[in-house]
């Protein structure tokens, strides 16, 4: 799924060597208490399919009777009798196809929500890892900062330039500290947000850069969300199916009666009249719903196979321009270090060193974002064809 690049220790907590994604993912779905409550929708769709096919308990009614007689003594007498309600023909075969619906549709909601997890939990590790690069490259910065203020102090001391332009280099050092104290800051929340939704009880040392590898498949037969959305519309017309059955369940009775002068045995049914209440709104309340289902499906996967089409043309895009801004970057570098030895021999000025500097600087970052949105695009076209339902 994933694929290990470059380890970088974070340095936030006393761990020997730093973790890599798949390490740190694997622990998150064995240990997230959201993961194990969604796995108990199972359970609870398992219980619910045995009530739907549960049946009806039987009744028992019991009596007992005292005759008098005009002439004579009292007499007694009792009567029991025995009702089960019996389903009609047809209505166990739909109570069970709708079971097994329901049962279908609680795995695919878990699988939907494993998948969600991992996407999430990806895409905030990729904003903790453009964090970590922030921080890299505002250290670098407050690096060359502090370098051109060195020199700019050695040539107002020798008075080569004046002191205005040596306080301008210590200011420019100055910000650089104060950026690079924001970006760490802004590290620091993005590491304890990615560990609080992972439902790690223990700070750990992450590895900062990863290369997230494309699925190869490129259809949506295995996304999550319709696969969702496809085993609903299944519940929705088994729930019409049994809805289409005016009657469903009719009473079957025993019952015998002992009096002073006779015995009596019965044997009956009562049957329900669908006159007044015949179903007719549920069973087409669940058609509608079906229906209704069946347009979302369509519509959601138009979405999909557009977005999996752009997410693809974006990442040939972004390969190019991402190889072109690091060789870039690598130029303007090495003009930096040909522009700081000028201005150590008054050759450059200091705003023309300063310009380079921030020119670089701009490159890295963009740089930095370019492979931000790279993992990105790759994580959310992987979740679409459902490489992270397993």
């Amino acid at each position: 799924m994933f694929t290990k690049s470059i380890i970088v220790s974070l340095g936030l907590c006393a761990v020997l060597s730093a973790q890599n994604f798949d390490t740190f993912l694997q622990e998150a779905l064995q240990t997230s208490p959201y993961l194990k409550a969604n796995a108990l929708e199972i359970e609870r769709a398992k219980s619910q399919a045995s009530l739907i096919q549960r049946y009806k308990n039987p009744t028992l009614s019991l009596e007992a009777s005292e005759f008098s007689p005009d002439v004579g003594k009292n007499k007694a007498g009792y009567r029991g009798a025995l009702t089960q309600p019996i389903r009609l023909w047809g209505i166990g075969d739909d109570r069970e196809k709708l079971g097994e619906a329901t049962q279908n549709r609680a795995k695919s909601l878990v699988t939907l929500q494993r998948a969600e997890f991992v996407k999430t939990l990806a895409l905030l590790y990729i904003k903790y890892v453009r964090q970590d690069a922030y921080v890299e490259l505002a250290q670098e910065a407050l690096g060359i900062a502090q370098n051109i203020a060195k020199i700019s102090k050695e040539r107002y001391e020798a008075g080569t330039i004046a002191r205005v332009k040596y306080l301008q280099a210590k200011v420019d050092a100055l910000s650089a500290k104060n950026r690079l104290d924001a970006k760490k800051a802004d590290k620091f929340s993005s590491y304890y947000t990615l560990l609080a939704f992972a439902g790690q009880k223990e700070e750990v040392t992450l590895e900062s850069d990863y290369r997230f590898v494309l699925a190869k498949k490129n259809n949506l037969e295995d996304s999550a969300q319709l696969n969702f959305m496809k085993s609903t519309q299944t519940k929705l017309e088994k729930e019409a199916a049994l809805n289409s059955h005016k009657i469903e369940w009719m009473n079957v009775y025993a019952e015998y009666e002992k009096e002073p002068q006779q015995s009596i045995a019965r044997v009956g049914i009562n049957i329900p009249l669908a006159v007044f209440n015949t179903k007719k709104e549920e069973k087409r309340i669940a058609q509608l719903q079906a229906k209704q289902s069946k347009y979302f499906i369509q519509n959601q996967k138009t979405v999909l196979s557009y977005k999996l089409t752009q997410l693809q043309k974006e990442l040939q895009i972004l390969n190019g321009v991402i190889h072109s801004t690091q060789e870039l970057y690598v130029s303007q570098k090495e003009l930096l270090l040909m522009y700081e030895d000028g201005y150590k021999i008054a050759n450059i000025k200091l705003i023309e060193l300063q310009n380079i500097k921030n020119q670089m600087i701009q490159t890295k970052e963009k740089e930095i974002n370019l492979q931000n949105k790279i993992n990105s695009d790759i994580v959310l076209y992987n979740y679409a064809t459902g490489e992270y339902n397993e």
